[in-house]
């Protein structure tokens, strides 16, 4: 019997410390991810309401002067890609061109360069002529919203941002677990918050169903 007292003891002992170390862990990945969940949430009503975005302005277009050492057309046919490359560096630094996705196209018959420089919230286009010597530089920015919601979707926004949004997708898993753990020995309101839960699943499948059916 004594055996037994101690068996049980230790079970509760156990059960108690884990739903110690759950409670402590859905409090501080609530509080890690506090502004992080609000963002997340907020933007995803502005992804599920594109409408309510302005109108996107008209994009800028300036034509600047290719420096004469990165107008060299012999050089442009050996190793075009390179050369676009110190072109982007030049715009980075001299016309704050900025962007996460990068890529380059050289139409050698036309001898002209475009570099696509996209980032959360808008893109710059980069038309290098070399021959003539000018740059034709287009930049479009849809405005903070937009941004907002790029980085929510992790669309143009670099290695870094997407893992990121890896780790606060795990903390948010944590954080749903442990509350999950922390009503199981709720016996009392046990039933009903399963309830609520099933009820929540149940919404989403009609939703889902009626995105399927319509």
């Amino acid at each position: 019997m004594k055996q037994r007292f101690i068996s049980s003891g230790k079970k509760q002992s156990k059960a108690r410390y884990g739903q110690r170390v759950a409670r402590m862990l859905h409090v501080y990945t609530s509080l890690l991810m506090l502004i992080i969940m609000l963002f997340f949430t907020l933007t995803g009503l502005t992804l599920n309401h594109r409408d309510w975005l302005p109108d996107a302005p008209t994009p800028e277009r300036v034509e600047l002067v290719l420096p004469s050492m990165l107008s060299d057309s012999s050089v442009w046919r050996r190793s075009p890609i390179d050369h676009a490359e110190q072109v982007r560096r030049w715009l980075v630094e001299e016309h704050n061109l900025y962007g996460n996705q990068v890529s380059y196209d050289w139409q050698e018959d036309e001898q002209l360069m475009l570099i696509d420089v996209k980032r959360p919230g808008g893109y710059s286009l980069v038309e290098v002529l070399p021959a003539e010597g000018i740059v034709l530089l287009e930049h479009q920015y849809y405005g903070a919203t937009s941004v907002l919601n790029d980085l929510h979707m992790g669309r143009n926004s670099g290695a870094i941002w997407s893992v990121f949004i890896d780790i606060s997708a795990l903390l948010m898993l944590l954080f749903t677990l442990t509350g999950f753990w922390l009503v199981i020995p709720q016996k009392k309101r046990r039933m009903r918050l399963f309830s609520l839960a099933a009820v929540g699943a149940f919404v989403m499948f009609l939703g889902y169903r009626a995105v399927l059916v319509f």
